[in-house]
């Protein structure tokens, strides 16, 4: 009996995601039969001054100075509570915080903290976030005006939920838990994509964040300029390699530095994103 053929069967895909991240879109890329080529393009850092974040911190755990706290990113919820916990509180200590998250990746990561979501909206976007909490206080026969969020973002977050949030009435306060930084790809390990792209032999290259569209055009620009250009251009390799994005808001990014985005998750999660290669794969 032959053996059975996995749906991405000795794709190569180029991973962008933060080595830290990296493992779980490589796994469930391996699942599906694939061959992931991981390239770190962002690594995740500190705020250049905590301050502000222990401050709101100080005020969460002690007085209900805020109505929601909101975590858009896994990132966020691992910076902002493990710094909690650098200041001698446990995570804990927000239990009776409603929080609200932006997908269910952020959700499990507030659950490693014996933290649960109050709202986890239908669209895993900044917008349906703000959508969410509209709806959540309509539920209750209210409006949000007055009603007091923190957000805790990247430095380089877009400001589409906070601008939302204020547009229907919320007293918004936004605080840096962590910022995202390129990683230099100077090593053998950039050298080897290089080569692939230059052979053609990288089938596909994922994005799961506009930063690592931003980070890889940037390094590819650098690395391989004409490499950088041909890949904006489709008639420009006998097969391209396929762009796929884990969301409306990556690919918009991609589509900005001119890359044509062949996938864009339905679910913006990285199971979604692998589930999405394969359908194209299917189609084509």
């Amino acid at each position: 009996m032959p053996e059975r053929r996995l749906p991405l069967q000795g794709h190569r895909v180029l991973v962008t995601r933060t080595r830290d991240q990296a493992g779980t879109l490589s796994a469930h890329l391996l699942a599906a039969g694939a061959v992931p080529v991981e390239l770190p393009m962002i690594r995740i850092e500190p705020p250049d001054d905590w301050h502000p974040l222990d401050q709101a911190l100080h005020a969460l755990a002690e007085s209900a100075a805020y109505d929601w706290l909101v975590f858009t990113s896994a990132n966020g919820v691992k910076m902002t509570l493990e710094r909690l916990r650098a200041s001698g509180r446990e995570p804990t200590v927000l239990s009776t915080v409603r929080i609200a998250t932006i997908g269910p990746a952020t959700t499990a990561a507030l659950e490693r903290y014996g933290l649960s979501a109050a709202l986890l909206p239908d669209a895993y976007i900044a917008a349906g976030v703000a959508e969410a909490l509209c709806r959540e206080a309509a539920q209750r026969g209210k409006t949000l005006a007055g009603t007091r969020i923190l957000l805790a973002l990247a430095a380089e977050a877009r400001q589409v939920l906070l601008t939302e949030l204020e547009q229907a009435g919320a007293i918004v306060e936004v605080v840096v838990a962590y910022q995202t930084l390129p990683v230099a790809q100077d090593d053998e390990r950039g050298q080897e994509v290089v080569a692939l792209l230059r052979q053609q032999h990288l089938d596909s290259i994922t994005f799961t964040s506009s930063s690592t569209v931003q980070h890889f055009m940037r390094w590819l620009s650098q690395a391989a300029p004409d490499l950088a250009i041909v890949l904006t251009d489709t008639g420009a390799y006998t097969t391209r390699p396929v762009i796929a994005c884990i969301g409306p808001i990556t690919a918009a990014t991609a589509r900005d530095y001119g890359l044509n985005v062949d996938v864009e998750a339905r679910e913006f999660t990285t199971a979604g994103l692998v589930e999405a290669l394969i359908d194209f794969e299917n189609r084509s």
